[in-house]
């Protein structure tokens, strides 16, 4: 299995050569890196949203065409975002096995479709993307 993004494993040297291994095979945008396959073991559609969203990255970027620094700030938002979600509990739309609701409020979801964007204030939209829901902000993550 892969590293997650809470192992020091997980360092910013391994992200890169992980793209770089993957831009030897097909095609790949940056929520397929997130999100598909397990890549990143961990990591889902609900809080790729957020991560890409702190990278300002689209979902549909192309992982072949993200630069040094873009691939440095997409490591940093990974492992700032699941340290987050971990250290509040977890997501709080989702309960722990208490029943318990988890303190991390994502900012990219259902409910900021058609809000302003927290960073630039235009609105966040939606977008039907790899088998699921995207919503990003058009101006920050363009």
């Amino acid at each position: 299995m892969r590293p997650t993004p809470v192992e020091p494993e997980f360092t910013p040297a391994y992200f890169s050569q992980l793209i770089d291994e993957l831009m030897r095979g097909e095609k790949r945008s940056a929520k397929g890196l997130l999100t598909q396959e397990q890549l990143i073991p961990g990591l889902g559609n609900a809080i790729a949203q957020d991560i890409l969203f702190a990278a300002k990255l689209s979902p549909r970027h192309p992982i072949d065409d993200l630069g040094q620094s873009q691939r440095r700030l997409l490591h940093k938002s990974i492992v700032r975002i699941v340290a987050e979600v971990t250290r509040r509990g977890g997501r709080a739309d989702e309960v722990d096995l208490f029943g318990q609701p988890g303190g991390y409020t994502r900012r990219m979801d259902k409910a900021a479709e058609g809000r302003p964007c927290p960073e630039c204030g235009t609105r966040i939209v939606k977008l039907q993307y790899l088998g699921g829901a995207c919503y990003y902000c058009p101006r920050c993550q363009g």
